[in-house]
């Protein structure tokens, strides 16, 4: 070997040494920032203590063991008390540590609590408090869990979207309550399909016929409107966006999910009201059926009863030029036949996880794009429903349709409650 080639390799080999060294005490360091990441422990605050919020509290005890529910926000205190009794019942009580101090009620329940020293915010009020609620939690640098719907209207969902594009230049994670894109079997369904297992999509059909909730709090003596409404709220619009867009948003999400995130152009839809009657019920509708126009010519067929003493379906399927493929099942039918077990008890679970593991290991997650668009999806869709008019998904992007009512105080005046007619009432 020549002089100057021996002299190159003795200077390499003793620069790779010292790079050696160097990447050995990189790695330590980084191994030890992990360490410390993942016994950091993380405090969480949960904001909407009804039913889905006490199990978004637990899903989140279970998917880490380093975090703690440290604060609990209800406009109702009887609500947030009930919660703290319920997550204290649970395997993950020495985890919930909420002093008396951290448990906010009232209208400004949410802000007292962002405005603690949490870590991280579960969302799980009604989906009209949502768009101020994300946008608080945004601005305050917190990271949030967001559950669906994200808004009732699509001032909400721009609201929305602008406070997850905030949390993306922020490096805050923003996890949706969609939960189906977190289950194994389901991805693991929708990636053959993507990956050509029944050709190209032709067309699509979605059916949730169920009975649906059935549950009303009585009008106590001195109960506000606000307050009634509030306590029974997946009867109005204005709280819940009617029952296409606060339930039937995962169908919808899951087929958002299939078609790649393209959305449609527009949609027709038709609804009503048949059993679900009468003042108690609010104004939501107990049937809408809709039909989604995407640019590649594909048609989504989408209904959903809720309707007791009826037949229940629940499915999703697809059809397209070389098999079909049956969602809720795992099943494709056709020349490349394939079912799997079904798995669907974790994507709760895995949410959470995935949340956690953005946190921990600084690689923000963000999934304001499907979160706002699916919402608004169901939103449009009841547009049509509700007016019998088709809708176009720039209408409804750019609609000034906006329910929020006069004010949140317990005096407020809620928002206009009479019944839709289509046909009648008017395209906002």
């Amino acid at each position: 070997m020549p002089q100057d080639s021996q002299s190159s390799r003795r200077s390499f080999l003793k620069t790779s040494a010292a790079g050696a060294a160097a990447g050995m005490l990189t790695q330590q360091l980084f191994q030890a920032n992990v360490h410390a990441a993942e016994e950091t422990v993380l405090k969480v605050g949960l904001v909407g203590c009804g039913g889905r919020g006490t199990g978004a509290a637990r899903d989140t005890l279970s998917a880490d063991p380093n975090c703690k529910i440290v604060a609990l926000a209800d406009i109702f205190k009887d609500q947030a008390e009930a919660a703290q009794r319920q997550l204290k019942a649970t395997e993950y009580a020495d985890r919930v540590d909420v002093s008396p101090d951290r448990i906010y009620e009232g209208f400004d329940g949410y802000q007292q609590l962002i405005d603690s020293d949490v870590d991280i915010v579960l969302l799980a009020t009604p989906p009209g408090f949502r768009p101020i609620q994300v946008e608080a939690a945004i601005k305050a640098g917190k990271h949030v869990f967001c559950e669906k719907p994200v808004a009732v209207d699509p001032v909400g969902c721009r609201r929305v979207y602008e406070a997850g594009n905030m949390a993306k230049e922020n490096g805050l994670t923003l996890v949706s309550g969609l939960c189906w894109r977190y289950e194994d079997g389901m991805k693991e369904t929708i990636g053959r399909i993507h990956d050509g297992a029944i050709g190209d999509i032709q067309a699509i059909y979605s059916t949730r016929f169920n009975a649906g909730v059935d549950k009303r709090q009585p009008r106590t003596a001195g109960m506000s409107d606000i307050e009634y409404q509030i306590r029974n709220w997946y009867y109005y619009t204005w709280l819940s966006a009617d029952f296409f867009a606060e339930q039937f948003v995962h169908e919808l999400d899951k087929i958002s999910w299939l078609m790649q995130d393209v959305y449609p152009e527009k949609v027709l839809a038709t609804g009503g009201r048949e059993t679900r009657t009468g003042e108690e019920n609010g104004n939501v509708f107990d049937h809408i059926a809709a039909c989604f126009y995407y640019p590649s010519g594909v048609r989504y067929h989408a209904a959903s009863r809720q309707q007791i003493g009826c037949t229940n379906e629940f499915q999703d399927f697809v059809v397209g030029t070389n098999g079909t493929a049956d969602l809720m099942a795992y099943k494709i039918n056709g020349p490349n036949e394939w079912k799997k077990r079904k798995n669907v008890n974790q994507m709760y679970h895995n949410e959470h996880v995935a949340m956690y593991d953005s946190i921990r290991n600084q690689k923000a997650l963000n999934n304001t794009e499907y979160m706002v668009k699916s919402s608004l999806m169901g939103i449009m869709a009841r547009m049509s429903a509700y007016t019998g008019k088709e809708v176009t998904w720039e209408q409804a992007w750019n609609s000034n349709l906006d329910l929020s009512p006069s004010g949140y105080t317990f005096e407020s005046k809620p928002p206009e409650t009479q019944v839709s007619v289509p046909g009648v009432s008017p395209l906002v």
